[in-house]
């Protein structure tokens, strides 16, 4: 399908024009239709998950599940546009064993460093006085992940969508399709949509063009944060500054369903 996709896009400028005080409160968002060719793009969906540990956070999740990221995917399989699901590696692992690669061997090596008992925040061994607590509820989550945790039933994949596991596969599935551009949608904003290996920053830094739909997230708030959700705003924003454009879900699905009449 030799269409492009027209959709208005924003990034945050933290620069100013010469001729204006180059003050905090003269930054802004710089607005611009990008046309983006659907052979050229994908839609990366990260961690939409059916459970978690935080309650609070999964009804909200659900309800941009449902009320966005669903509407959003009908909308890019409508128009051929290539769907990519990352669920996370303790999700592919047991439910998509197939698309998981073998490990690399690896040996202990007693000069490594820092030594693998303190590469952690919940550290080990003589190293345990400077680690975190162990959490019983993340514990406990773990475990009943083992049997629970999978992909939410609304955004199951189809059997033309791949599965990944990590940034390599990804970067592979797109050299292989000649894919330049990437909207991602899922979750947390603020966690996963950031940090994974095939999360906003890392692609970014491979060199793709990356549009973050930023009605279709949010992250996980803290308790005083809650009732505005800003550290989903925050994470946003951040991803607008350095990492990407973002754009909103009605406006995809409205060019999305010009493209496809």
């Amino acid at each position: 399908m030799n269409h492009n996709l027209d959709i208005p896009c924003r990034y945050y400028r933290v620069y100013t024009d010469l001729e204006v005080p180059c003050d905090e409160e003269n930054f802004h968002f710089v607005e611009k239709n990008l046309s983006i060719p659907i052979s050229q793009a994908a839609l990366v969906l990260v961690d939409v998950w059916n459970t978690h540990y935080i309650d609070s956070w999964l009804q909200r999740a659900g309800e941009v599940t449902q009320n966005k990221i669903v509407p959003l995917l009908n909308a890019a399989r409508n128009i051929g546009l290539t769907i990519i699901h990352g669920p996370s590696p303790r999700v592919t692992e047991r439910r998509y064993p197939e698309v998981v690669p073998k490990p690399a061997t690896q040996n202990e090596n007693p000069n490594e460093w820092p030594p693998r008992t303190f590469r952690s925040l919940y550290r080990t061994d003589e190293y345990a006085p400077f680690g975190r607590q162990r959490e019983p509820r993340l514990d406990a989550f773990n475990k009943r992940s083992q049997q629970e945790l999978d992909i939410a039933q609304a955004a199951t994949p189809l059997p033309n969508e791949p599965v990944i596991t990590d940034g390599n596969q990804l970067h592979n599935i797109l050299k292989d399709r000649h894919i330049l551009h990437l909207f991602y949608a899922g979750f947390a904003t603020n966690w996963c949509i950031i940090n994974r290996n095939y999360g906003v920053i890392d692609m970014c830094n491979r060199g793709y063009n990356i549009i973050l739909i930023r009605d279709a997230t949010t992250g996980v708030e803290f308790h005083d944060s809650v009732n505005n959700l800003t550290a989903t705003d925050i994470a946003i924003r951040e991803i607008e500054t350095k990492y990407a454009w973002s754009a909103l879900t009605e406006d995809f699905i409205t060019v999305s369903n010009t493209i496809s009449k």
